[in-house]
């Protein structure tokens, strides 16, 4: 798939839409039982059972899949810095091929380029950039 241009990656979207369809389709799974109980509606009964059986076991084999693939990577401490560093060796090969591949790498950079978090990072002081000094001792997120 080729890039547009001015087509901005909005991977930082992702996780609230996803959340917005899991609790939109658990609600609705959620009226389907509460209908079929009201009215004893045996069928109604049973696509509840099932749907949230699926829903419950994808979200359970989601958790194990993302636990397996980030388990080891807790990230280390590095002298003269406040903040934890991570490396990509300390995860999973399949999400460090993934993260490091051409295709994919290109969409992550994008992102981080087009939401300029680089540039959000640093602080001026009486209108003076913040020092790498002063830059490494700060208590950074993992993320950041």
């Amino acid at each position: 798939m080729a890039e547009q241009p001015g087509h901005h990656h909005r991977l930082h979207e992702v996780p609230p839409v996803a959340l917005i369809i899991i609790g939109v389709s658990i609600m609705v799974v959620s009226l389907a039982g509460f209908v079929g109980a009201c009215y004893r509606n045996t069928f109604l009964m049973y696509v509840y059972l099932w749907v949230m059986f699926i829903i419950i076991a994808t979200l359970v084999g989601f958790v194990i899949f993302a636990y397996s693939v980030t388990e080891r990577g807790s990230g280390r401490a590095v002298m003269n810095r406040v903040y934890l560093e991570y490396s990509l060796q300390d995860y999973s090969g399949w999400l460090a091929e993934r993260v490091a591949g051409q295709r994919y790498w290109s969409k992550i950079s994008s992102c981080i380029r087009d939401s300029h978090v680089c540039g959000k990072l640093g602080r001026n002081i009486a209108g003076v950039p913040e020092s790498a000094e002063s830059f490494y001792l700060r208590k950074l997120t993992p993320v950041e």
